[in-house]
């Protein structure tokens, strides 16, 4: 085995073991890879998985934790790699067959590249969605969404160096920040190169995050509220209405967080929706049980 690791791949796990699984054996390529397991307190045995016959040939470090939340558990695992490119996966994503080697492939032969974006296969109410970048684009990540429009989750590639500038130093204040934040400040420091390739598969479970995630940002909402804050003060983009929808957003965030702020004459009126929404998710979550 190549003790060189030019990818690490980070996947934050609670639980969930039979998706651990899956995308433990979705893994077809061994060369420079490492895997970092941060177990975020499961109850399941997960390591287990990885003790039992010693199977798998790649490297991997597995690290245990208290129950804190996604959040600290992609801070983790980000930190204790020591490949040359980091990426995140969650548990109930796998790759597609050759999806690392194509990985792989792209950074060797792209060396000078900070950033790469691949595509993915997003699996939804039984649906299949191909969820693809333009093909060698080279822009920002908030420019990518803002004015070229791409949706979705995608899979990011970036170099340790950057990313570890990037990471959100209240990682340990929520249990769940938004990746994008991580993505977001990354645009202020390097370009990203799209690639029209899916890579990995994003798999939507009826009882994930993802399925309260309007509860998710309500009960972590100083997290999202800097998330909008840096997306609408940016001037990395062009686009009025990614703009517009990011200063609604922040505002929504900022009651839920209870922060102060002063408002300008020329906010008042995305204050006020901002206020609204706010309103609305207090009455629907307030006296809901925790989302995660």
């Amino acid at each position: 085995m190549n003790s060189f690791v030019l990818l690490s791949i980070c996947l934050p796990v609670f639980n969930r073991k039979n998706e651990i699984l899956k995308f433990l054996n979705s893994i077809d390529f061994f060369d420079n890879i490492e895997l970092i397991i941060v177990d975020d307190g499961s109850t399941q045995n997960i390591v287990e998985l990885f003790n039992k016959d010693n199977k798998y040939k790649f490297k991997f470090k597995y690290i245990k934790t208290k129950n804190r939340g996604r959040s600290s558990a992609i801070y983790d695992a980000i930190r204790s790699s020591s490949g040359e490119y980091i990426m995140i996966m969650d548990s109930d994503d796998y790759f597609l067959p050759n999806g690392i080697q194509e990985i792989i492939n792209e950074i060797k032969n792209n060396s000078f590249i900070k950033c790469f974006v691949f595509g993915t296969e997003i699996l939804k109410n039984g649906r299949k969605i191909i969820n693809r970048p333009p093909n060698s684009i080279c822009t920002n990540l908030i420019k990518l969404r803002a004015d070229y429009n791409v949706q979705g989750d995608l899979k990011e590639i970036v170099k340790k160096n950057f990313i570890l500038k990037c990471l959100y130093e209240k990682s340990y204040e929520y249990r769940f920040t938004p990746t994008s934040l991580i993505w977001s400040k990354l645009s202020e420091l390097v370009a990203c190169h799209t690639v029209d390739k899916c890579v990995a598969v994003k798999t939507y479970n009826e009882k994930g995050i993802s399925a309260l995630i309007s509860q998710v940002k309500f009960e972590n909402a100083g997290a999202f509220c800097d998330l909008f804050r840096i997306n609408m003060n940016s001037n990395l983009y062009n686009s009025f209405s990614f703009r517009l929808k990011s200063k609604v957003q922040y505002y929504r965030y900022l009651f839920s967080s209870n922060r102060i702020e002063k408002i300008t004459f020329s906010n008042i009126l995305v204050f006020v929706v901002g206020y609204l929404l706010y309103q609305t998710d207090k009455i629907r979550f307030k006296n809901k049980k925790r989302a995660h």
